[in-house]
């Protein structure tokens, strides 16, 4: 059946959106900018994936198709890589896929499999965050240099 499937879709959809949404919390700590005119790969790819998203809510497979060429041109960015943990690695490749599969997913029109490609992608960047916060708190100053994994 078709109705389970895309229901499921969008209540994940507007789950993940609430998530991005909330990643301005009180806890995180502004990052500095080294030129406040250019936005940051991590600002970027918040920018593509809402384009993606709004591509999704509209039915739009050219704005899926262009958020998910942003977010692959993110991945290329020099400044992407910036862990040499397998995790991290792993994090990314995924990344990448999901975005791939976002363009299939455009390319033929298929609403379904965008939408969850979309949830996907999202999933691994809360998880590769989560994972990079892990490593800083391991590595800062004080720690007990036990990650919680």
């Amino acid at each position: 059946m078709k109705l389970p499937v895309r229901s499921a879709a969008w209540v994940g959809i507007t789950v993940v959106a609430v998530l991005v949404s909330g990643a301005g919390r009180a806890g995180d700590a502004p990052k500095p900018k080294d030129d406040p005119k250019k936005p940051t790969v991590m600002q970027r790819k918040l920018a593509h994936a809402q384009k993606v998203l709004e591509g999704l809510a509209t039915n739009d497979f050219k704005k899926i198709d262009t958020g998910a060429d942003g977010l692959i041109e993110c991945v290329k960015d020099a400044t992407w890589k910036i862990n040499e943990t397998d995790k991290y690695l792993l994090y990314s490749n995924e990344f990448m896929r999901r975005s791939e599969s976002l363009k299939k997913a455009a390319k033929d029109k298929n609403t379904d499999a965008a939408a969850l490609a979309y949830v996907d992608l999202t999933l691994t960047c809360v998880r590769c965050h989560q994972h990079l916060r892990e490593e800083r708190m391991t590595a800062a100053p004080g720690s007990t240099g036990v990650a919680h994994k």
